[in-house]
């Protein structure tokens, strides 16, 4: 009985700590491919996986300070208003809370918006939350770089 109790235990701490430091950074680099198909999503116009991977009660505050959401963003995708060329990701840094993780990063992108073709640096936060066993993004806020 005493033996079942330390091998159990012992299977137990060895099972937590090996998976500890073997699961994290495997999380981080998850968060950050995510972040990086959802952006080449943007590029390649495939909205259908953007409203997948994006929460229902998604906000974003743009560089500007601008507050939207999740309709409004898939309504100006949809209509064309705003669309994205190009995507460079850089200094990306994921830290993973249970089923939260937070993802740092620096944005540059090329896009159209109402005609009107822009460049766009920011420093962006993105948050993402487990549900289901899926990453969904839940929120985002930027803040401009100098060009």
């Amino acid at each position: 009985m005493l033996l079942n109790i330390v091998r159990s235990t012992t299977a137990a701490v060895l099972l937590t700590t090996s998976l500890i430091p073997q699961t994290r950074p495997a999380l981080e680099e998850q968060i950050k491919q995510l972040e990086r198909s959802r952006q080449d999503a943007f590029v390649r116009g495939d909205y259908a996986r953007i409203e997948r991977e994006t929460a229902d009660d998604y906000t974003t505050i743009n560089g500007t300070g601008a507050v939207s959401d999740k309709p409004r963003m898939m309504a100006s995708l949809a209509s064309g208003r705003t669309r994205v060329l190009s995507v460079a990701l850089e200094d990306l840094n994921a830290r993973v809370y249970g089923d939260v993780a937070v993802l740092t990063g620096i944005y540059r992108d090329v896009n159209v918006t109402a005609g009107v073709e822009r460049r766009v640096n920011a420093r962006f936060t993105r948050v993402f939350a487990r549900k289901d066993g899926h990453w969904l993004a839940i929120a985002y806020q930027q803040t401009l770089l100098p060009q």
